[in-house]
């Protein structure tokens, strides 16, 4: 086996807890998982036959001991995630409603910065991914964000995934666009690209952030399918995949992963968002971040 990774991604897992029978405020169970915007690509990426790594911090405790468990058990390698003895891992309260609650206030994952990436084969990787959620962590993860970015000599995946709540929220386009500007490919959903570059319509929110840097931008647009703006400047669009949806949480890093494991195989942008637009349907179908493969 070469030692290339085919993707090198870097961002933070939580413990998840999702309500099984309600909202959050009334419900009576959960289920447990874990839940992180790379990881759960990462996982979907490995189930596709491709060697990754994921890039972390997580604390001595049960809940980073179980999500080294299921992370290693997928496939993802995991040499370059660090044990912090000082800081708890951070968990994720949700319900399939949009109930969401954090407790990643001074996590683990919260003190990444680019030391991190010391050692880590960056450069040999033939994609990174990193969201947008790792550089409102703080100022140290964006570091961390910008450095992997800096040193990827392939192809560089951001996803804006605006979440409410972290430490940079109310300023979350000024931290995002520097990522944006370092990556090739932009793929989130319209509302949060129209965050990095408004615009009246998805297609001129497309072009908008393609005029930053990426060369291939993809929109999310829900019930509206995909679309994208490559290259070539032509705007494609792919039509949803019908679904009876099961789980909100889980489409968008199923899309992720399945549009960039076609990339790197060679397939064009229109073969690419049909790739994601099963994916995500797929994975709106299953409860939990990581319930089915691309």
């Amino acid at each position: 086996m070469s030692d290339r990774f085919d993707v090198v991604a870097l961002g933070e897992t939580m413990l998840s807890l999702v309500a099984d029978d309600g909202p959050l405020v009334s419900t009576r169970s959960f289920h447990a998982t874990h839940g992180g915007a790379e990881s759960n690509a990462c996982v979907a990426l490995a189930r596709a036959g491709l060697r990754v790594a994921w890039v972390s911090r997580l604390g001595a405790d049960h809940a980073g001991d179980r999500i080294r468990s299921a992370l290693q058990g997928e496939g993802v390698d995991l040499r370059w995630v660090v044990t912090d003895a000082d800081r708890p891992t951070g968990a994720m309260f949700r319900d399939r409603e949009g109930g969401l609650a954090y407790l990643r206030a001074g996590s683990a994952a919260s003190a990444l910065d680019a030391r991190d990436l010391d050692g880590v084969p960056v450069e040999d990787a033939r994609a990174v991914l990193v969201t947008g959620i790792t550089a409102m962590l703080g100022p140290g993860p964006q570091r961390a964000a910008i450095e992997l970015l800096d040193r990827a000599t392939g192809l560089r995946m951001v996803d804006p995934n605006l979440r409410p709540g972290l430490w940079g929220s109310d300023r979350a386009a000024d931290l995002i666009r520097p990522l944006v500007r370092r990556c090739d490919v932009l793929i989130g959903g319209e509302d949060e690209l129209g965050v990095i570059a408004p615009g009246p319509n998805a297609e001129e929110i497309a072009r908008g952030c393609a005029a930053l840097g990426p060369t291939e931008v993809v929109v999310k647009r829900g019930a509206a399918g995909l679309a994208a703006v490559g290259p070539d400047g032509v705007w494609r669009e792919h039509p949803p995949v019908p679904v009876v949806e099961h789980d909100p949480v889980g489409p968008g890093y199923a899309c992720n992963a399945a549009h960039l494991a076609a990339r790197l195989d060679g397939a064009d942008i229109g073969d690419a968002l049909k790739a994601g637009a099963v994916a995500g349907a797929a994975a709106a179908g299953v409860l939990g971040d990581t319930g089915v493969a691309p």
